[in-house]
Formats: structure tokens, sequence, C-alpha cells
């Protein structure tokens, strides 16, 4: 078995890798079964879906799914990401199931930065639509405290979807961007893999150096990580998952043992954010 593991700092590498790969292809057909609630806060009509991960209901609120992220639908002249209308029409399709009726359990915190209400969404009867969407391959996983519920669950969803090559890891090349390889369109939602060049501690946090991005854990969310992995992971291979966003900022050593510039920055907030692997997505399948 190939090696793959999280880092964080209260439960030890060992584990997660158990929690995380064992007994996965097992988790297929019954997805929505998974992550079931244990209550529901409110019923409601969703009147609108806007993409797979943001939905409108008939009172004006406007819903973003917690812990996931769905391919981007065509916007002002960036083009469709391969499964983002699958991903629409299939939560579009569930929705239909009970005449777009729906049960909402709320996040820790209620609203994000563009206030939009933060809710894992569900059918009246208890069956979790994240969880649907991730084992559809429609979906990407990603924990965002304090909002971490389901995150184990919806990490195991994932897993079972890209070990099946369902939806978007049925296409690793396009699923995975190289750091390499990263130009003036890849702002936005990636999973990222390469090399980490070095680690820089400094009073704010942990940066991560991977060719033309930065990766950094903000002393806020340190608590979550095994700090001592952090500056232990020079030279390691990584995929890491996140929004990036352009940057100025100079960081990483080329060969030439000169410093190339570093075009993205990526906040990571959670372990789950970042993994440790030896080749490609089906490692630990």
């Amino acid at each position: 078995m190939r090696v793959k593991y999280v880092l964080n700092q209260k439960m030890g590498a060992i584990q997660r890798l158990f929690l995380l790969i064992v007994a996965l292809p097992s988790l297929t057909a019954n997805a929505e079964t998974d992550c079931r609630a244990a209550h529901l806060d409110e019923y409601a009509d969703v009147s609108y879906v806007h993409d797979g991960d943001t939905v409108h209901l008939d009172d004006g609120r406007k819903l973003r799914l917690i812990g996931i992220n769905t391919p981007e639908l065509a916007r002002h002249d960036r083009p469709e990401q391969a499964f983002a209308q699958a991903a629409r029409d299939t939560l579009i399709k569930r929705l239909a199931r009970h005449d777009n009726r729906v049960a909402l359990v709320y996040g820790k915190e209620r609203q994000d930065r563009h206030e939009r209400t933060l809710v894992h969404l569900f059918s009246p009867d208890g069956d979790n639509l994240q969880a649907h969407l991730l084992a559809q391959g429609l979906a990407t996983a990603i924990a965002h405290p304090p909002n971490l519920t389901y995150a184990e669950c919806y990490a195991r969803m994932e897993k079972a979807a890209r070990c099946r090559g369902s939806g978007i890891w049925s296409q690793p090349d396009d699923a995975v961007l190289q750091a390499t390889q990263l130009n003036a369109d890849s702002a936005g939602f990636h999973l990222v893999s390469g090399k980490i060049d070095r680690v820089k501690s400094s009073k704010k946090g942990v940066w991560l150096f991977m060719a033309g991005l930065m990766i950094g854990i903000y002393r806020e969310d340190l608590a979550h990580f095994d700090t001592a992995e952090l500056l232990s992971l020079t030279g390691k291979p990584l995929i890491v998952r996140g929004w990036l966003q352009p940057s100025r900022r100079t960081g990483s050593k080329n060969r030439s043992g000169g410093r190339s510039a570093v075009k993205f920055f990526v906040r990571i907030r959670h372990p789950d954010a970042i993994e440790i692997y030896s080749a490609g997505l089906e490692s630990g399948c």
C-alpha cells in the first residue's frame, strides 16, 4: 500500500491513515444514508439552484453548502469546469424528489463573508445531499473550521469516489494541477500537487513553498495541526487544496539557487487540506 496521510495534531498520522483509507470501497451506492443528521434545524423550500454548492430559498436566503466545493459554471470570461453542469443537475434532481423541500443543519459559523447562510443540506427524510454529490464524484471535500461536523464523513465519501474514478476523478490530469504549471488562469479552487521546496515559520504562522505556490497556515489555525510535522515537510510531495489567490511575493528557491516568483497564495485552515502522497490520486486505494 502506498502511504498517504493527513497532518493532524490531535490524532496521529497512522490513525488518520487508517480512518481515511481502510474499508472505503463499501461506501458507494448508499452514500445518501451516510453522514446522516442527529437532528434537523429547520425545513425550507428551494426556489433556485445556482450551482452544485449554492442554492436560494423561497424566503430569499442564499445557502452555501458546508464542506464541499463543486466545479464552477461558466462565469464572465471563465469557461465552465468539467462536471459543473452535472453537479447542478444532480442536485436539482435530488431536490425534485421532495418537491424542492429540504431540511437544514446550520454550521457553528452561520454566515460567510458573502453573507450566505452556511448549512448542511438534507432531504426531508434525512439524506445528506453533500454526501450524495461527493459519492458521485461531483464535488471535493473541504474542511473549514469551525464547521467540521461532517468533515470526516465527507472525506470518506470523496475518497470512495476517487478510488472508483467517478466524476471529476475520472480525469486525474484535470482534477489536480501541477504547481509548476500554474498560470494566470489558475485562480480559484484547485487541488495542486508538487514538492515542498522549503518551510518558513514566523510570528504570523507557517509558510510552505511549492514551485509557484505559497501555502499559508496562520497562527490562529495552527491549533488544528502538528506544527513539528509541518516544519518537517521540506522535500515532501504534497497535494494541497483550497482557493488560490494571485500573489506578488517571492519565495521558493529555484535550481540555480535564486528565488522563483510565487504566483499564487492559498490559505490552509485544516489538516485535511494537505495530503502527503507517493504516487497520484489512486494512492491508498
